[in-house]
């Protein structure tokens, strides 16, 4: 039998270029917000209906957001917070280059933006 390949022996045999980087970047950001928003909807016990009314939007873009069709704007992270009662933190600067902190932050529903290295 065939020995199998691991998935990280793939992705060692191909090396990022700079823009795979960057794309895989950006998916996981879009990731990240789809996760978000579902779960601070279904935490504040909101239907999509609800969270597009109190963000002033529809239910079709709420529906976007969640299925990962949508990049997250300050703006929309903003009305999304004031949506479900929370507080958006937003952090700049070298104090989060600790990838841990920055996943900390985000598993506790805060939104941050990082300096483009």
């Amino acid at each position: 039998m065939a020995k199998r390949t691991t998935w990280d022996e793939i992705k060692a045999s191909q090396p990022r270029t700079e823009e795979g980087r960057v794309a895989f970047e950006d998916e996981a950001r879009i990731t990240a917000f789809r996760e978000l928003v579902y779960r601070l909807r279904t935490e504040a016990g909101l239907t999509q209906t609800d969270l597009a009314n109190r963000m002033g939007t529809t239910q079709s873009a709420i529906a976007r957001m969640e299925a990962g069709g949508a990049r997250p704007t300050l703006e929309t992270l903003e009305k999304l917070a004031s949506a479900v009662g929370a507080e958006l933190v937003v952090g700049v600067g070298e104090n989060l280059s600790d990838n841990r902190s920055i996943a900390k932050l985000v598993r506790d529903g805060h939104a941050v933006i990082r300096r483009a290295s």
